[in-house]
């Protein structure tokens, strides 16, 4: 498996719900038509509670901080946590090519202007996931890392937002 995690930032001129409903009905499918053929084979999307208390968020959301239990989340300011898996590394290289050839990173890009913070996405690879099930077993998956393409693929996404 291959994961990459998504931390989403709204543009702070919309609603939360604005957002959800932008991201989930319009950009998701627009991305889907253009990337289908290398889509991944999970993508979950996960939009963070919030509460009412003026002054106590972070930049994108001054008076409404996420729902925390426990600690603070000043400087991950998102609204939005998304997990995307692929059965290995090349099945993502091919949608990571794929999503910047300059025609549909153009579109997804002018897209995301309408409803994304600009500079605040941030995605991150996992290395390795450790789950504990219902028989208190607990069990280690390990991405499909190869040493070589991470720093390819760091490069590649700092190049891209610089």
């Amino acid at each position: 498996m291959y994961t990459i995690i998504l931390f989403i930032t709204r543009e702070s001129s919309i609603t939360s719900k604005e957002f959800q409903d932008y991201y989930e009905q319009k950009h998701i499918p627009l991305a889907f038509s253009l990337l289908s053929e290398f889509w991944p084979t999970s993508f979950h999307r996960r939009y963070l509670a919030r509460i009412n208390r003026k002054g106590f968020g972070g930049p994108a959301n001054p008076d409404r901080p996420p729902l925390t239990l426990r600690g603070e989340m000043q400087e991950l300011d998102c609204d939005c946590i998304a997990e995307m898996t692929w059965p290995d590394e090349k099945g993502f290289q091919h949608f990571y090519k794929k999503l910047y050839e300059k025609e549909i990173a153009a579109v997804l890009a002018e897209d995301e202007r309408k409803f994304l913070e600009e500079g605040k996405t941030t995605a991150v690879v996992v290395g390795e996931t450790w789950s504990m099930g219902l028989d208190g077993v607990t069990r280690s998956e390990k991405s499909d890392i190869s040493g070589s393409d991470v720093s390819d693929v760091a490069m590649s996404s700092s190049e891209q937002s610089g």
